[in-house]
This record gives C-alpha cells, structure tokens and sequence, in this order.
C-alpha cells in the first residue's frame, strides 16, 4: 500500500501552487536543434516571472518578475522574511504544523537566506537536518544551494527564486515515505519562507 500520496498532500499542494506561478519559458523565437519544449509536462505559468532570450553573447535565458509591483511586493515580503527570522517568530503555513519552528533553525536559514555570516556552516547545519531526516543528499544539497542568499538585501532574483522553487519540488517529489510523513522542522522552514514570497506575489496576481 503506497501511504505516500497522503502526507505529500500539502506538500505537492504547495509546490503546485509554487509552480504554477513562475516560468521560464522563452518568448516566440526559433530554436536551433533538437531543442523541442514539449518533451514533458511543463508545470509553470508567467503569473508572476516570465523569461526572455534576449540578444545577448550565446542567446542568454533571463528570467524577470512580470510586473515591477510583483517584484516590489516579493522583495517586500523578502524583507520582513528576514526580520522576522532575525527575531526567531516566523510564521508557519497555515496548512502546516502549527507549532513554532526551533529558533536555531530560523537562525541557520536566516544567515543562509541573507547570506550574512557564516553561510557555509549554516547550510551544513540545514543540509544535515534535511539528509538526516531521509531526504536524498544530492537533492538536499541543491535545495540549500538554491537557497544561499535568496533573500540578500531583501531582493529576490527572479531566477534563483524559481531555482529554489524547483529545488524544493523535486525534493519533495524525491522523498520517501518516512520523509514526508514526519516533515523535518528544516524543510517547514524553508517552505515558510517559500510561501511567505509566493503568496505576496499571488496577492498582486488576483
């Protein structure tokens, strides 16, 4: 019996509605190659970044926010993101456990997230918590590197904030059972944080 879809729940939920307001998809150009875009379900929309293949050295992706007040809006919630992990009170998603999240987490995601400190030492810290919970070590890895400096500033490039979108996804589509039944507090932060950026961006978008 497969008792993973249940607690993946809230989780796909989540990272559904994550996905389905970013994009990288390209504006009307022709490709060169086999370089087709339709080899797979393509679970992204332009409701919050868009991309464009600008005429730059080698046809570069770049990937921007819509509008600038959905920018202006994810960089601000970015901002209280990190007062709020600076004075160990962030909040959780109202569909997860309501319990407060260890402050020592909120302290190693806050220098990750600002990049301010001993950034090395703090994703270790986060990286282990996820792998020792049953979380694929590769998959942990690219989360937490997706993660470094995201909020730095209190802007959020729109690029690596879909990077760390799409880390979280396929760590959460990677996981076992054991994972996801028993969600490490490391990854209800990280999802915190995720969601507070999102839902700033989908206020704007309604």
């Amino acid at each position: 019996m497969n008792i993973k879809h249940f607690p993946l729940h809230l989780g796909l939920g989540f990272a559904l509605a994550i996905a389905g307001v970013v994009s990288h998809a390209p504006t009307a150009q022709a490709q060169s190659g086999n370089q087709s875009d339709t080899t797979g379900a393509i679970v992204t929309t332009s409701d919050i970044v868009n991309g464009a293949l600008v005429p730059s050295e080698g046809g570069e992706l770049v990937i921007v926010y819509i509008t600038r007040p959905i920018e202006e809006a994810v960089n601000g919630a970015a901002s209280l993101v990190n007062q709020q992990l600076a004075a160990g009170n962030l909040p959780v998603l109202s569909t997860d456990t309501p319990t407060a999240i260890p402050l020592t987490i909120q302290q190693n995601l806050e220098v990750l997230v600002t990049a301010n400190g001993n950034v090395s030492a703090s994703a270790a810290q986060i990286e282990s918590g996820l792998v020792s919970a049953g979380a694929d070590a590769s998959l942990a890895a690219n989360l937490v590197a997706s993660l470094r400096g995201l909020n730095a500033g209190g802007t959020v490039d729109a690029a690596q904030f879909q990077a760390a979108i799409e880390a979280y996804n396929a760590l959460i589509n990677g996981s076992p059972d054991s994972f996801v039944i028993e969600i490490p507090e490391e990854l209800r932060a990280i999802r915190s944080v995720l969601g507070i950026l999102l839902n700033a961006g989908l206020a704007l978008n309604q």
